[in-house]
């Protein structure tokens, strides 16, 4: 629950938490099994966000959205994964 979001480097994970950089020897795959489905998002080939972690949602040209997080970093989702978010934010009360 202190992972902000997960961004892929080759062979490795970069695990943000608290402004700090982990990095883990895995690929997207595994780490995504070991994640809780609900919380963790993955809104791009190389990058999994903290949906706790979101404050706000920026829609962005061709379908894209940018998400602002709490740890002051904002992350772009592909048009790709875009139905991700947009199943995220028809959730949200």
């Amino acid at each position: 629950s202190d992972i902000d979001w997960i961004d892929a480097a080759g062979d490795y994970m970069c695990i943000h938490v608290g402004g700090a950089t982990h990095v883990i020897r895995s690929t997207m795959h595994e780490l995504l099994n070991r994640l809780d489905q609900d919380k963790f998002k993955r809104v791009h080939r190389s990058t999994v966000v903290n949906t706790d972690r979101i404050i706000k949602i920026q829609k962005h040209t061709k379908g894209e959205y940018f998400l602002h997080l709490d740890c002051d970093e904002t992350i772009k989702v592909s048009r790709y994964y875009k139905s991700v978010i947009r199943e995220f934010i028809d959730q949200q009360p």
